[in-house]
Order: structure tokens, then C-alpha cells, then sequence
């Protein structure tokens, strides 16, 4: 507890304290912090902090890799610079906006923010979904009881109502009012709104199509994002004493009309275009998109932006029922476990053998980092393995039509999440690790490389079995 709170203290220093912090989130292993002044954070001393097993600067984001313990970590910090009562930055709304040019750095981060609060509960609804759809396919629970239908509303309700859950992580990353964007999410989901679906009304004498947006998510990114705009400067050019009845009425009364007529109907149909890119890639060429996406997963991991896939994975399953990328992220995750068995059974000293089989562990059950860090990149060839198996069993996988019915980590222990695929999974599974392991086996390593502190601190985070 101690030590958490050391570390909390240094890194909070070397970022340039609670004062240079517009946003903080974490997710397994990582601390993400959104930092007002970039040049007040000292990248080289906490890379050097113990406890600290890598440093990234990507999409906007300053990321700090800590591993198992992030959490522990995470709250600690939260407690030092009273992350969870300020709200400093959400309140001061009449500070005009720094202009940002436009990048994909920029959209990754929004996307990356928005999505990570989330991922626990995605995470646990995916697996749930996936295990009543396994129950009542072989008959161990009737779809009817009272025990399935309490299950189920449970593990859909994070999917069907997430503009609500995004529309209060996109607020905070906006820095614009929470309860407003929960309203605007409100309209989204009204049950007018849901009911007339299909049907065309007039709004200001144009005619509007209705649309379903339950589980959609690019609509309420667009409506809080161009939202935060208009309440900022509604906020600014009101005077203080009429602020807290002029400026959501106006917030509201021009965003609603915006969003049923413009934001939503643009997000949802990118949506569905998305997701139809995809499946027009994974039809006629099912074998190149599994093969590029598993061979390219340690890099992905490595830059963080595994976390950016998540809203596209999210809209497949909205617009067309399932999701043809998680199967690849699945097998391509044993590929890390695999490659780290081929070097246990290679390498000849003790220490490496200890650390490695470690790694293996922590991969097979979906944290890849530890292998990654302390095992590939250390060694280099393992690497190697790495993205043949992924690659291959990406391909696999792929060409064999395999879906995810449900949202899940990409991991063996969420298998329920790919019913009606789970043997070609299992063969998936079983070829990525076999592959991983005999090339890693076969190219070998190199014993002699001296540690980084990267694979120090990769073989503390990894999952040690005694």
C-alpha cells in the first residue's frame, strides 16, 4: 500500500502535478492522463521510476504503463490530487476553447477516452450474454424462466442503453454539463422516438426519418461533442444570474432539433457504412483481413490503440448483429501465450525460464503486456512468433466465418461470447498457440541480452504460479 502510494506521489510530480491534469482514466494496465501542458511532464523521469514498465506519448494522450496493480495506483493518485470531487475543469465553462486542428491522434483519443470507463462493464455483459446464449442453446436454462429474463435484461442493458453510459464519459471528456448530455442521450432512447422507427415526421417543415438508436454509438458522440461547443458559448454570453435557466434551455432547444435531423441520422448511417467496409472486406477476402489484423495485434497492444477498435466493434454488433474482428483479436491474444511457452521450452537458464512461463500465464488468460514487454521485445525474435500465429490463426478464423455474438475481452476465458463459432475458435485457439510456440521454439533467443528495465518491470506485473 505503501509502495502504491509512492509511486502515486512521483508520478503525479513528474506529470506536473493535479494542476496540469484535464483528464485521468485507467484501464488493465495503463494510467492515461490528458495533460493540459505536455512540456510540464518529464517523460525520462518516469520511465525511470520503480514500478513504472514503459511510456508512451500517443493519441493525445500520455500513457503510463504499470500493469496488475494500475488500479491500486490509479486511486491513489485520484486520492492525492482529488480527482473524483474537483470539477474545476467541467465548471470552468467560460474559458473559451483551445483550437485543435484536426488528426486522427485527436480522434483516437476521444474514442479511447470515452471507451475505457466502460470496459468493465462490456467486459462482464459480453461474457453473461455469451453464457445464456450457450445455457439456452443446449438446453440448461429455458429462455421463459424468471432467472433468464432478470440475467438477460442484465447483460443487454449495458449494450442497449449506451448512449446513456457514453454520454457521460463523452461529457467529461468534452468538458461540457453531464446532466445535458444524459438528456440528449434521453431523446435518443425516448420510446416515441424508438416506437416510430421508420417513419418520417416533419421538423420544421423537413421531413425527418426516425431511426433506432438504442446501442448505437457515433450519434451522442457527434450531439455532446458539437454540444459542448454550443453550451460554452451559450455559458460566456449569459450573464451569471440567468446562467442556470437561459443556458440549458437554449443548450436544449437547439441541440434536440439538431440532433434527431442532422447528428443522429449522419452518426448512425457512418455506423452502418463502417461496418459494412468490414464486412465487405471479411467476405471477399476473409483470409487478408485476418491475416493483417492478427499479425499486427503486438503493435496495436504496444501503442495503445487496441482501445480505438472498441467503438467499431460496438457498431457492428448494432448494425449488423455480430462482430468478425473480436474472433481475430481473440486467437491473436493465445499467439502471446503461445510464443511465451516456445521460449520457456528453449531457454536454458533458470531466471528466463521462470519469467517467461509467468508471462505465459498472464497471455493465456488476455493480459498480453507482460509478454510483450518482457519476453518479445526484449528477445526480438520471439516477436516474430508472435505475429506468424496471430497472423495465421487471424486468417483461420476468418475465412471460416467465425463471429462474436456479444462484446468480450479477447481472451479464451470469454469463449461463451462467441457461440456458434466456438469450435472454429477452439481450432483457432489451438493453431495460434502451436504456431507461436514451435516458431519461437525453433528461432530461439538470445540468453545473453541484458534486462531493460522494460522486462524488469514486465516480469514483476506478470502472473507468477508458486
Amino acid at each position: 500500500m505503501n509502495t502504491h502510494k509512492q509511486l502515486a506521489e512521483q508520478i503525479l510530480k513528474e506529470v506536473g502535478g493535479k494542476e496540469n491534469i484535464a483528464n485521468f482514466l485507467h484501464c488493465a494496465t495503463r494510467l492515461r492522463f490528458n495533460l493540459k501542458d505536455f512540456d510540464k511532464a518529464n517523460k525520462d523521469n518516469i520511465q525511470q521510476l520503480d514500478g513504472v514498465w514503459g511510456v508512451n506519448i500517443n493519441s493525445g494522450q500520455l500513457q503510463v504503463i504499470i500493469g496488475q496493480t494500475v488500479t491500486e495506483v490509479y486511486d491513489e493518485i485520484c486520492k492525492l490530487a482529488d480527482l473524483e470531487k474537483s470539477e474545476a475543469i467541467d465548471e470552468n465553462l467560460d474559458e473559451e476553447p483551445k483550437k485543435k486542428r484536426f488528426s486522427m491522434n485527436a480522434v483516437f483519443d476521444v474514442l479511447s477516452s470515452c471507451f475505457n470507463p466502460l470496459i468493465p462493464a462490456f467486459a462482464g455483459a459480453g461474457v453473461m450474454k455469451g453464457l445464456l446464449t450457450l445455457f439456452t442453446t443446449y438446453g440448461f436454462m429455458s429462455n421463459e424462466s424468471g432467472l433468464y429474463l432478470l440475467l438477460n435484461a442484465a447483460s443487454d442493458a449495458t449494450f442497449y442503453f449506451l448512449p446513456f453510459l457514453l454520454a457521460v464519459t463523452a461529457a467529461k471528456k468534452f468538458k461540457t454539463d453531464t446532466t445535458l448530455a444524459v438528456v440528449l442521450a434521453g431523446m435518443y432512447m425516448y420510446p416515441s422516438i424508438l416506437g416510430a422507427a421508420g417513419t418520417t415526421i416533419k421538423i420544421l417543415g423537413i421531413d425527418v426519418t426516425l431511426i433506432k438508436y438504442s446501442s448505437t454509438v457515433i450519434p451522442i458522440l457527434l450531439s455532446v461533442w458539437i454540444m459542448s461547443y454550443v453550451y460554452s458559448f451559450i455559458y460566456k454570453h449569459t450573464v451569471s444570474y440567468l446562467r442556470v435557466v437561459v443556458v440549458p434551455i437554449i443548450t436544449l432547444v437547439i441541440m434536440a432539433p439538431l440532433s434527431i435531423m442532422l447528428f443522429g441520422p449522419l452518426g448512425y448511417y457512418a455506423g452502418i457504412g463502417v461496418g459494412e467496409c468490414f464486412k465487405w472486406l471479411f467476405g471477399v477476402a476473409p483470409w487478408l483481413g485476418g491475416l493483417i489484423d492478427g499479425a499486427t495485434r503486438p503493435f496495436v497492444i504496444l501503442t495503445g490503440m487496441h482501445m480505438a477498435m472498441t467503438p467499431i466493434k460496438l457498431s457492428n454488433f448494432s448494425t449488423l448483429g455480430y462482430d468478425m474482428l473480436s474472433p481475430v483479436d481473440c486467437v491473436a491474444t493465445m499467439a502471446a501465450a503461445g510464443m511465451c511457452f516456445g521460449v520457456f521450452l528453449k531457454a536454458r537458464k533458470a531466471e528466463n525460464k521462470s519469467s517467461t512461463f509467468s508471462a505465459f500465464i498472464s497471455a493465456f488468460i488476455g493480459i498480453t503486456e507482460p509478454a510483450l514487454y518482457g519476453v518479445a521485445f526484449r528477445f526480438k525474435k520471439p516477436l516474430l512468433a508472435c505475429i506468424i500465429g496471430g497472423g495465421v490463426s487471424g486468417a483461420f478464423v476468418a475465412m471460416m466465418n467465425a463471429k462474436a455474438i456479444t462484446y468480450a475481452m479477447p481472451a479464451i476465458i470469454s469463449l461463451p461470447a462467441y457461440t456458434g463459432s466456438i469450435p472454429i475458435m477452439l481450432i483457432g485457439l489451438l493453431i495460434s498457440f502451436v504456431i507461436s510456440a514451435v516458431c519461437a521454439y525453433i528461432f530461439g533467443l538470445d540468453e545473453s541480452l541484458e534486462k531493460d528495465k522494460k522486462a524488469i518491470e514486465a516480469e514483476k506485473k506478470a502472473i507468477k504460479i508458486k
